[in-house]
Parts: structure tokens; sequence; C-alpha cells
């Protein structure tokens, strides 16, 4: 069966083979996705207290659906979804203290660029956190894609708050989007850039998903000056991180 979600994202631009085939891609591996902690996710999803939805973005804590009772029971469920990585969100009234605080890395980057009406692709997008700002900015649809499985599911605990707002999350990577135009207006690839082994053909990649004047957002690592090849070719990791080039 086809997940609704991929197909209201389908939907919104029927007549784009890029897009209908990226929800079919999507719709696929999420129905036949084989991780061991799926039903176990899928099942706290199911349990979550009924909520009205509900959406606020234009903050740094966005707020999805109105406040719920039983706060310690969300606490615990939505616990089941660790760890909670992008934010800080507030879900049903309650707040999530994420362990990244993207809200400093979106205040950096919004009084630089303009979203009102555009189409956005996020690479690595995690949860959605960073779609749904840019929802609060102005942005017409969101489009994340992230290869981890929880992250998917943070998104959809999401949606059950807020209900069918444009911002969706796809258990994609990067290498599998098809080889079509896809002109979209902006795409943002952060924190992404260090973690692949050939970042020139990343940087192709991104191009190739733009329109014609379209806007790439950029953030990465930089270099200091001299020692390049140590900083670029570590022997074991850099900052603590793995899967650093």
């Amino acid at each position: 069966m086809s997940d609704p979600l991929y197909d209201a994202l389908k939907n919104t631009r029927p007549r784009s083979d890029w897009l209908t085939e990226v929800c079919a891609l999507a719709d696929s591996k999420w129905r036949n996705h084989s991780h061991g902690d799926l039903p176990r996710w899928k099942n706290a999803l199911a349990g979550l207290a009924p909520a009205s939805h509900h959406a606020k973005l234009d903050c740094p804590s966005p707020e999805l659906g109105l406040p719920v009772t039983g706060q310690e029971r969300l606490r615990s469920g939505l616990m089941e979804f660790h760890p909670w990585r992008k934010g800080p969100l507030r879900l049903g009234g309650l707040n999530i203290d994420t362990e990244w605080r993207s809200d400093w890395k979106w205040d950096r980057v919004a009084p630089h660029i303009d979203l009102t009406g555009h189409r956005v692709l996020d690479i690595g997008s995690g949860n959605g956190y960073f779609g749904l700002r840019m929802l609060g900015a102005g942005a017409e649809c969101v489009i994340g894609i992230d290869p981890t499985v929880v992250f998917v599911m943070q998104w959809l605990a999401c949606r059950h708050f807020s209900g069918n707002v444009p911002n969706y999350v796809l258990p994609l990577g990067v290498e599998e989007l098809p080889e079509k135009p896809a002109a979209l207006d902006t795409v943002f690839s952060m924190g992404v850039l260090y973690h692949r082994k050939d970042p020139h053909h990343h940087l192709q990649r991104l191009r190739s998903l733009l329109k014609s004047g379209g806007t790439l957002v950029l953030e990465t690592l930089v270099l200091p000056k001299g020692g390049e090849e140590t900083v670029l070719i570590p022997e074991s990791r850099y900052a603590r991180m793995r899967n650093v080039w």
C-alpha cells in the first residue's frame, strides 16, 4: 500500500517526473525497510495521545499540536524515538530538549536568505527541524532526505501533532535521488560535505538539483591556514567524528 504522506508530497507537483520517482523510491524503501526497531517505533507512534493539530513555526522551538493531558506519558512515548538531535521542539505542550541547538545555526543562516514561495530540498534533514523553520520563513514546501530511520520516525511523531504541513522527510540519501532535472529553488546541504569521500562530486550533484538561478546553502567545516592535508585527510577522527574527510 502506498504511503499517503508521500502521496501528499507527490500531489503537490503531479507533473514532475523527478518528484514522482523520488516519492516512489521513498515509499518502496519505507515499505520494505528491515530495521529491527521499526515495529517498536511504529507501536510507540500509534500509542501517542490524540492531538489537536496546530503548528507555530516562526519561533526557535516550533510548537506542534495543542497541549495534551498526561505529559509524563507523552514524554515516555516520545523517548522511544531517542536520540532527538535537531531541535529544540515543543510537541503537544512538551518541550523536547534536543542534543543540538539547531536554532543557533538557523539564526546565523536566516538573515542571508529569502525562501518566500520556494520549494526546498534539505539534504541530511534529520527529523525535519530545519524544514519547519524554512516553512516559518515562507517556503512553500520542504523535501528533507535522511536515510536514518529513527529520524523519519521522529518526523512522523511531529506530524502526529502538526498535521499535514508541507514538510517531509524521506528515507533516502542524496546518492539515491534520480538523475533527472529537479528544478528546485533552493538546496540546503548543512553538515554534510565533510562526510563525503568525493566532495567535488557532491557539489556537482547539488548543482544538478537546482533550477537555473537557484540557491545553494552550504555549511561545512572550514580549513585553517596551513596543514590542509592533515585536515582534509585525517588519519583517524576529526573533531571526534567518524567518517570525516
